[in-house]
Protein backbone atom coordinates (compact mmCIF):
# COMPACT_ATOMS: atom_id res chain seq x y z
CA UNK A 1 0.00 0.00 0.00
CA UNK A 2 1.05 3.46 -0.83
CA UNK A 3 2.14 5.74 2.23
CA UNK A 4 -0.19 9.01 1.30
CA UNK A 5 1.69 12.66 1.81
CA UNK A 6 -1.05 13.98 3.15
CA UNK A 7 -1.62 11.97 5.81
CA UNK A 8 2.09 11.89 6.67
CA UNK A 9 2.95 8.75 6.65
CA UNK A 10 6.33 7.20 7.00
CA UNK A 11 5.66 3.60 7.54
CA UNK A 12 8.55 2.29 10.42
CA UNK A 13 10.34 -1.07 8.78
CA UNK A 14 11.92 -2.46 11.56
CA UNK A 15 10.63 -4.88 14.09
CA UNK A 16 13.74 -4.51 16.47
CA UNK A 17 12.75 -1.01 16.88
CA UNK A 18 9.42 -1.11 17.29
CA UNK A 19 9.86 -4.21 19.90
CA UNK A 20 12.18 -1.38 21.50
CA UNK A 21 9.81 1.76 21.37
CA UNK A 22 6.65 -1.35 23.01
CA UNK A 23 9.37 -2.05 25.80
CA UNK A 24 10.03 1.49 26.64
CA UNK A 25 5.93 2.03 27.89
CA UNK A 26 7.04 0.00 30.57
CA UNK A 27 3.85 -2.78 29.98
CA UNK A 28 2.87 -4.71 32.67
CA UNK A 29 -0.32 -6.90 32.82
CA UNK A 30 -3.82 -4.99 32.54
CA UNK A 31 -2.33 -1.37 31.27
CA UNK A 32 -4.64 0.81 29.06
CA UNK A 33 -2.54 1.46 26.06
CA UNK A 34 -3.04 4.56 23.03
CA UNK A 35 -1.71 3.93 19.80
CA UNK A 36 -1.49 6.76 17.42
CA UNK A 37 -1.14 5.64 13.66
CA UNK A 38 -1.52 2.09 13.33
CA UNK A 39 -0.25 1.97 9.95
CA UNK A 40 0.68 -1.29 8.77
CA UNK A 41 0.70 -2.71 12.26
CA UNK A 42 4.04 -3.21 13.45
CA UNK A 43 4.40 -1.01 16.37
CA UNK A 44 0.63 -2.65 17.60
CA UNK A 45 2.17 -6.16 17.04
CA UNK A 46 4.73 -4.99 19.03
CA UNK A 47 2.52 -3.59 21.76
CA UNK A 48 0.12 -6.76 21.89
CA UNK A 49 3.30 -8.81 22.97
CA UNK A 50 2.23 -7.51 26.43
CA UNK A 51 -0.83 -8.32 28.03
CA UNK A 52 -2.24 -4.86 27.91
CA UNK A 53 -5.74 -3.68 26.63
CA UNK A 54 -5.30 -1.49 23.31
CA UNK A 55 -6.89 0.99 21.58
CA UNK A 56 -5.53 2.54 18.22
CA UNK A 57 -6.17 5.25 16.53
CA UNK A 58 -5.82 5.20 12.73
CA UNK A 59 -7.17 7.92 10.06
CA UNK A 60 -6.33 5.63 7.06
CA UNK A 61 -10.09 4.41 6.20
CA UNK A 62 -8.00 2.10 3.34
CA UNK A 63 -6.55 0.00 6.57
CA UNK A 64 -10.08 -0.61 8.08
CA UNK A 65 -10.60 -4.13 6.38
CA UNK A 66 -7.03 -5.22 7.01
CA UNK A 67 -6.32 -3.95 10.67
CA UNK A 68 -9.92 -5.13 11.36
CA UNK A 69 -9.23 -8.52 9.84
CA UNK A 70 -6.04 -9.00 11.40
CA UNK A 71 -6.53 -7.90 14.87
CA UNK A 72 -9.87 -8.61 15.56
CA UNK A 73 -10.88 -7.84 19.12
CA UNK A 74 -7.61 -7.55 20.04
CA UNK A 75 -7.55 -4.51 19.69
CA UNK A 76 -10.12 -1.32 19.57
CA UNK A 77 -9.76 0.48 16.50
CA UNK A 78 -10.60 4.12 16.22
CA UNK A 79 -10.55 5.21 12.81
CA UNK A 80 -11.01 9.14 12.27
CA UNK A 81 -8.49 11.96 13.48
CA UNK A 82 -7.32 11.38 17.30
CA UNK A 83 -7.03 14.99 17.39
CA UNK A 84 -11.03 15.51 17.11
CA UNK A 85 -11.98 12.34 18.74
CA UNK A 86 -13.58 12.65 22.18
CA UNK A 87 -10.91 12.03 24.28
CA UNK A 88 -13.05 12.87 27.69
CA UNK A 89 -15.33 9.75 26.86
CA UNK A 90 -12.23 7.70 25.95
CA UNK A 91 -10.67 8.44 29.64
CA UNK A 92 -14.38 7.84 31.03
CA UNK A 93 -15.07 4.39 29.19
CA UNK A 94 -10.42 3.39 29.39
CA UNK A 95 -11.50 3.87 33.60
CA UNK A 96 -7.81 4.01 34.32
CA UNK A 97 -4.72 6.21 33.28
CA UNK A 98 -3.32 5.36 30.01
CA UNK A 99 0.10 4.61 28.34
CA UNK A 100 0.59 6.38 25.00
CA UNK A 101 3.14 4.59 22.95
CA UNK A 102 3.11 6.03 19.01
CA UNK A 103 4.61 6.54 15.89
CA UNK A 104 2.77 10.06 14.93
CA UNK A 105 2.64 11.76 11.71
CA UNK A 106 5.11 14.56 12.04
CA UNK A 107 1.90 17.25 11.07
CA UNK A 108 0.43 16.70 14.30
CA UNK A 109 3.36 16.98 16.72
CA UNK A 110 1.98 20.49 17.57
CA UNK A 111 -1.30 19.62 18.07
CA UNK A 112 -0.59 16.67 19.99
CA UNK A 113 1.70 17.94 22.37
CA UNK A 114 -1.27 20.82 23.29
CA UNK A 115 -3.12 18.25 24.13
CA UNK A 116 -1.36 16.14 26.11
CA UNK A 117 -0.69 19.06 28.01
CA UNK A 118 -4.11 19.23 28.75
CA UNK A 119 -4.62 16.65 29.60
CA UNK A 120 -1.52 15.29 31.80
CA UNK A 121 -3.67 13.98 34.70
CA UNK A 122 -4.76 11.49 32.46
CA UNK A 123 -1.67 9.71 31.13
CA UNK A 124 0.90 7.78 33.47
CA UNK A 125 3.70 7.51 30.42
CA UNK A 126 4.38 8.58 27.19
CA UNK A 127 6.64 7.37 24.59
CA UNK A 128 6.92 9.05 20.97
CA UNK A 129 8.58 8.97 18.09
CA UNK A 130 8.94 12.62 17.29
CA UNK A 131 11.79 14.33 14.62
CA UNK A 132 14.75 14.12 16.00
CA UNK A 133 14.95 18.62 16.48
CA UNK A 134 11.84 18.28 18.30
CA UNK A 135 12.96 15.87 21.12
CA UNK A 136 15.79 17.62 21.36
CA UNK A 137 13.91 20.84 21.87
CA UNK A 138 11.24 19.24 24.48
CA UNK A 139 14.54 17.89 26.62
CA UNK A 140 16.73 20.83 25.98
CA UNK A 141 18.34 22.83 29.36
CA UNK A 142 18.27 26.47 30.11
CA UNK A 143 20.90 28.09 27.97
CA UNK A 144 21.18 25.90 25.36
CA UNK A 145 20.35 26.76 21.45
CA UNK A 146 17.21 24.17 21.18
CA UNK A 147 15.52 25.90 24.65
CA UNK A 148 12.30 27.13 24.08
CA UNK A 149 9.09 27.61 26.03
CA UNK A 150 7.94 24.42 24.88
CA UNK A 151 10.71 23.09 26.66
CA UNK A 152 9.47 24.95 29.45
CA UNK A 153 5.42 24.12 29.26
CA UNK A 154 6.02 20.58 28.87
CA UNK A 155 8.56 20.12 31.41
CA UNK A 156 6.42 21.90 34.07
CA UNK A 157 4.39 18.87 33.56
CA UNK A 158 6.69 15.61 32.50
CA UNK A 159 10.12 14.49 32.99
CA UNK A 160 10.96 14.20 29.51
CA UNK A 161 14.28 12.57 28.28
CA UNK A 162 15.29 11.57 25.16
CA UNK A 163 15.48 7.23 24.94
CA UNK A 164 16.58 6.24 21.41
CA UNK A 165 17.24 7.98 17.67
CA UNK A 166 16.23 6.21 14.76
CA UNK A 167 17.54 6.77 11.30
CA UNK A 168 15.37 8.03 8.44
CA UNK A 169 16.37 5.03 6.73
CA UNK A 170 14.38 2.92 8.72
CA UNK A 171 11.09 4.17 7.42
CA UNK A 172 9.11 3.53 4.34
CA UNK A 173 8.92 6.30 2.44
CA UNK A 174 12.20 7.89 4.34
CA UNK A 175 11.52 11.29 5.58
CA UNK A 176 13.87 14.33 5.35
CA UNK A 177 14.45 14.02 8.84
CA UNK A 178 15.65 11.68 11.48
CA UNK A 179 14.11 11.00 14.68
CA UNK A 180 13.90 10.30 17.92
CA UNK A 181 11.80 8.45 20.48
CA UNK A 182 11.06 10.64 23.59
CA UNK A 183 9.77 9.24 27.06
CA UNK A 184 7.37 11.63 28.68
CA UNK A 185 6.35 10.70 32.93
CA UNK A 186 4.18 12.94 34.45
CA UNK A 187 6.33 15.11 37.53
CA UNK A 188 5.25 14.19 40.96
CA UNK A 189 7.12 17.67 42.08
CA UNK A 190 5.20 19.84 39.30
CA UNK A 191 5.94 23.35 40.44
CA UNK A 192 2.89 25.76 41.47
CA UNK A 193 2.10 28.75 39.27
CA UNK A 194 0.09 31.03 40.86
CA UNK A 195 -0.91 33.55 37.97
CA UNK A 196 -0.74 31.15 35.08
CA UNK A 197 -1.61 33.28 32.42
CA UNK A 198 0.56 35.73 33.37
CA UNK A 199 3.04 32.85 33.31
CA UNK A 200 2.68 32.23 29.93
CA UNK A 201 2.73 35.71 28.71
CA UNK A 202 5.71 36.10 30.14
CA UNK A 203 7.56 33.04 28.78
CA UNK A 204 6.18 34.33 24.87
CA UNK A 205 7.28 37.87 25.47
CA UNK A 206 10.80 36.79 26.49
CA UNK A 207 11.89 34.28 24.10
CA UNK A 208 10.03 36.50 21.06
CA UNK A 209 13.80 37.51 19.80
CA UNK A 210 15.97 35.17 20.79
CA UNK A 211 18.99 37.66 20.65
CA UNK A 212 17.27 40.45 22.50
CA UNK A 213 18.02 41.02 26.24
CA UNK A 214 15.39 39.95 28.86
CA UNK A 215 14.59 43.76 29.15
CA UNK A 216 14.26 44.17 25.43
CA UNK A 217 12.27 41.47 25.30
CA UNK A 218 9.84 42.22 28.03
CA UNK A 219 9.31 45.98 27.55
CA UNK A 220 6.56 45.92 25.04
CA UNK A 221 4.81 43.94 27.53
CA UNK A 222 4.89 45.64 30.73
CA UNK A 223 6.17 49.21 29.71
CA UNK A 224 9.59 50.58 31.10
CA UNK A 225 8.68 51.56 34.55
CA UNK A 226 7.08 48.09 35.23
CA UNK A 227 10.40 46.42 33.76
CA UNK A 228 12.81 48.53 35.75
CA UNK A 229 10.53 47.99 38.83
CA UNK A 230 10.76 43.80 37.83
CA UNK A 231 14.66 43.90 37.90
CA UNK A 232 15.09 45.84 40.43
CA UNK A 233 12.59 43.57 43.10
CA UNK A 234 13.84 40.21 41.47
CA UNK A 235 17.98 40.74 41.81
CA UNK A 236 17.99 39.52 37.95
CA UNK A 237 20.43 40.35 35.56
CA UNK A 238 18.43 41.25 32.56
CA UNK A 239 20.55 41.83 29.96
CA UNK A 240 20.27 38.37 30.27
CA UNK A 241 18.64 36.47 26.94
CA UNK A 242 14.95 35.20 28.21
CA UNK A 243 16.45 31.75 27.22
CA UNK A 244 19.12 31.43 29.87
CA UNK A 245 16.36 31.39 32.71
CA UNK A 246 15.11 28.06 33.88
CA UNK A 247 11.26 27.61 35.31
CA UNK A 248 11.99 28.61 38.62
CA UNK A 249 13.45 31.95 37.30
CA UNK A 250 9.67 32.55 35.25
CA UNK A 251 7.62 31.72 38.30
CA UNK A 252 9.61 34.07 40.65
CA UNK A 253 9.12 36.91 37.76
CA UNK A 254 5.27 35.81 36.95
CA UNK A 255 5.15 36.36 41.09
CA UNK A 256 6.88 39.65 41.32
CA UNK A 257 5.23 40.75 38.34
CA UNK A 258 1.93 40.23 39.41
CA UNK A 259 2.62 42.51 42.93
CA UNK A 260 3.58 45.30 40.67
Amino acid sequence: MKALKELGQHFLNSTAIAEDIADLGDLIEGDYVWEIGAGKGILTDAILKHPVKLRSFELDRRLYDELSERYKDRVEFVFGDVLRADWESLFASDGSRIKLIANIPYQITTPLLARLEECQACFSRIVLMVQKEVAERLSAKAGTKSYAPLSIRLRLLYNISIAMQVDRNWFDPAPNVDSAVIVMIPRIDKPVINHPALFHRLLIAAFAHRRKTLANNLMPMIGKEKMLKLQEVSQMDFKRRGETLDEADYIRLSDILATL
